[in-house]
């Protein structure tokens, strides 16, 4: 056996991810920022201590760990996210996928996956689509729901910045339906004593939640080291430890 092939046997997998890290250069020290939306348990801000928590700066603290480079995370509404990547002002994200944005996104690795659908207030029939129909659904200010929201003019939109203003006003009586990542709106009642409100469920699809980068970013070459990475996280089983610790299951 040669001595190429021998070291070629030893090389390991964070090996390759160092070396794809370092192919891009000089920009490699440039801290990484990552934007993502201020809704728990995806992300929130600490009252004690100020700084991120949740399951995303989780993903990016393990992402800096393996990786070695230093990263930042910024927390703000759902239609912010999208508009400070196109204006440089963050590199990468972890949401759900617009088609809509791969004019200036470039779509990687996907982390996990959510149910999306929409939760009626208790008393409220939600059986099909067509239940939709007259009720006063909040949606994500930002968010294409796609059909059957665009495409039925009879389902009364709502757009909201977040969800806990959708549930409050819920249950004020001035909405009947929130739509939205179910687990995440489950979260959010509980968190906010709103459990028993809730009624019937629609779920109407399940939806990628991939890595994202902008194609103006300067950072855009450590993509590869990035979609390798978590590649890692999904095969060692830390996506799924991190789902579970933050109520993804």
């Amino acid at each position: 056996m040669t001595l190429f092939a021998r070291t070629r046997r030893r090389i390991r997998p964070a090996a390759i991810l160092a070396a794809l890290l370092l192919a891009s250069g000089p920009l490699a020290a440039a801290p990484l920022r990552f934007a993502t939306i201020d809704t728990p348990p995806w992300a929130w801000t600490d009252p004690a201590s100020g700084a991120p928590a949740g399951l995303f700066p989780a993903l990016v603290a393990d992402l800096e760990r393996r990786l070695g480079t230093r990263m930042s995370v910024v927390l703000e509404p759902f239609a912010r996210v999208p508009h400070d990547l196109q204006q440089g002002r963050a590199d990468c994200t972890i949401l759900v996928w617009d088609p809509a944005w791969s004019s200036f996104l470039q779509r990687g690795e996907q982390v996990a996956s959510h149910q999306f659908g929409v939760i009626a207030r208790k008393g409220v029939p939600l059986h099909g689509t067509g239940d939709l129909k007259g009720l006063r659904v909040s949606v994500l200010r930002g968010l294409d729901p796609g059909r059957p929201f665009d495409g039925d003019p009879a389902i009364r939109v709502q757009y909201d910045t977040d969800y806990t203003t959708g549930l409050a006003k819920m249950r004020l009586g001035r909405l009947d339906a929130v739509a939205g990542a179910l687990p995440t709106l489950r979260y959010l009642a509980r968190q906010a004593g709103m459990e028993a409100m809730l009624g019937d469920t629609l779920t109407l699809s399940t939806v990628p939640l991939p890595l994202q980068c902008a194609k103006n970013s300067p950072s855009i070459g450590r993509m590869p080291a990035l979609n390798a990475a978590i590649a890692a996280m999904r095969r060692d089983g830390t996506i799924d430890r991190l789902l579970r610790q933050y109520g993804y299951e």
